[in-house]
């Protein structure tokens, strides 16, 4: 009679006894996948406890299957948005403090305007038109100002259309 050997499916990790001329098939997997025999005699594997032998059993699994890994860290992989969240966060903070600056930058243009504009109206001295690039327009002449702002439009369009 020959030595039993301990036999285990590469694919689901059942295992059992075999005599070490036959090859057995899974039959957890319905007979389709060869089993592999453990490079150790069954008497030691018998003495492991079960958490050993679980234990060993996935190391040898493994070893022959590195794929294995991938499909079961897969969908954790897929369903896992830890890190995602972490580099959106860190771009959240980044957008922040540029914002924060541009708001004080803005606070600050605001403040200046103001700021030059009192002090022109204490001095009574209004703008020129060449230092400010605008002409300021009395408010009797306002609707002949919007009229012919509204002509002006109306030919630039037609340019455009034509």
């Amino acid at each position: 009679m020959r030595e039993l050997a301990v036999f285990y499916c590469p694919k689901c990790g059942h295992y059992a006894y075999y005599q070490t001329s036959r090859h057995p098939l899974c039959p957890k997997c319905g007979g389709s996948v060869p089993m592999c025999m453990l490079r150790m005699y069954y008497t030691e594997f018998m003495k492991m406890t079960c958490e050993e032998r679980d234990n060993y059993l996935s190391k040898e699994m493994l070893k022959r299957n590195p794929s294995i890994l991938q499909r079961v860290s897969a969908s954790q992989k897929r369903f896992n948005s830890r890190e995602t969240i972490a580099e959106l966060c860190t771009v959240i903070m980044d957008l922040d403090a540029e914002n924060k600056v541009l708001s004080d930058t803005v606070n600050w243009m605001h403040d200046t305007i103001w700021d030059m504009l009192r002090q022109q109206q204490a001095s009574g001295t209004r703008p020129s038109a060449a230092n400010a690039g605008w002409q300021p327009v009395d408010e009797a002449d306002s609707s002949s100002c919007e009229a012919a702002v509204t002509e002006e439009l109306q030919e630039n369009g037609a340019k455009i259309e034509a």
